[in-house]
């Protein structure tokens, strides 16, 4: 079913330096040596791949090089992002499963991969228990965008302008299975109208139908959408989200809306295979709580609309997604979707 992920997977782990580092290592545990203690004590000693399951120049992208680029001034090293995009992050998720354990090979991701994806796909071409999270690195909200001609602007407006609509309102998402997707069903069960998500292969795409009148409403988180708010090219309804302090003026959340259930962020971290060492992981992990309290690091990202933060502990994020899954599947289920 998944041989089309497979066999990238396998391509990419069949190159030069992934065969080299299985022939080093057991160059090592022939000279007595564990490999994994020595790559915990001397890590990194050469230049780490951080895969990105979200296409180059979008958002997400731009967080994650900038990311890439304060964890390998960090750690004194070059991290290399390498982007995978694909629909729930089902091939970089695999990449990342399948390789090495040595902390050389990092998945940049929300939590879906883990939280969500278990619930709507009937089959993962890869193992939740295969990833070991490493820590949270930011979030941004979701927020309901519309095209500046739609003839509302509060939340009590478009609930009344969506309910009059009976052959229900398009919503463009980034699409199947997708966290806006699942978001656009969301809102439609809580507040009693009908929205129809159109998917697209990318938030990009889905943009630019939006703002050339296609499409009336559009599923984005708040970083791609904040800039085109505030130039008026289009028009945040509400947001998901309650980081007031990165929200522009004028713009409310669901909450205050008076639909307190309609919270949903996209929450970025770092996560890599299960069973690197421990130290490697703290490594990381202490490196990037480090990064997200520099007042440049933070600053770059609340101009783009996300709140960065760092997890305690590996441990604490893999207990943050733990109920970050709880929660999808209370979200999820009900909907009965099930994808191939």
């Amino acid at each position: 079913m998944h041989n089309d992920f497979m066999t990238e997977v396998e391509l990419a782990l069949q190159s030069p330096t992934r065969r080299q580092l299985l022939v080093a290592a057991a160059s090592a545990a022939g000279a007595g040596f564990t490999p994994l203690a020595a790559h915990a004590q001397e890590f990194p000693s050469k230049p780490i791949l951080l895969v990105v399951p979200f296409g180059a120049g979008g958002a997400a992208d731009v967080t994650a090089r900038r990311v890439a680029e304060a964890l390998g001034k960090s750690l004194g090293t070059t991290v290399i992002v390498d982007n995978k995009p694909s629909a729930g992050a089902l091939i970089a998720t695999s990449l990342v499963a399948r390789a090495p354990k040595d902390g050389y090979t990092m998945l940049f991701s929300t939590t879906n991969p883990l939280s969500l994806n278990p619930f709507i796909y009937k089959s993962l071409p890869y193992k939740v228990e295969d990833i070991a999270p490493v820590t949270a690195v930011s979030r941004q909200s979701f927020v309901l965008v519309a095209n500046t001609s739609v003839p509302f602007r509060t939340v009590p407006e478009f609930a009344a302008w969506a309910k009059a609509q009976t052959a229900g309102v398009q919503v463009g998402t980034t699409g199947l299975g997708t966290t806006t997707h699942i978001l656009a069903e969301w809102i439609s069960q809580v507040m009693g109208f009908k929205l129809m998500p159109v998917p697209y292969k990318g938030s990009a795409q889905a943009t630019i139908d939006l703002i050339g009148g296609r499409i009336p409403l559009q599923m984005d988180g708040l970083a791609s959408a904040v800039q085109l708010h505030r130039g008026g090219k289009v028009r945040i309804v509400a947001s998901m989200g309650e980081d007031r302090h990165i929200l522009p003026d004028g713009v409310p959340n669901f909450r205050e809306a008076g639909y307190p259930q309609l919270v949903a962020y996209a929450e970025f971290g770092l996560m890599a295979p299960a069973g690197t060492p421990e130290p490697v992981l703290l490594k990381i992990q202490q490196a990037i709580a480090a990064i997200v309290k520099q007042p440049e690091f933070a600053e770059r990202l609340a101009s783009n609309g996300e709140t960065a933060f760092a997890s305690a502990s590996p441990k604490e994020y893999a207990e943050r997604i733990e109920s970050e899954r709880g929660r999808w599947s209370r979200i999820v289920k009900p909907m009965n979707l099930q994808l191939d």
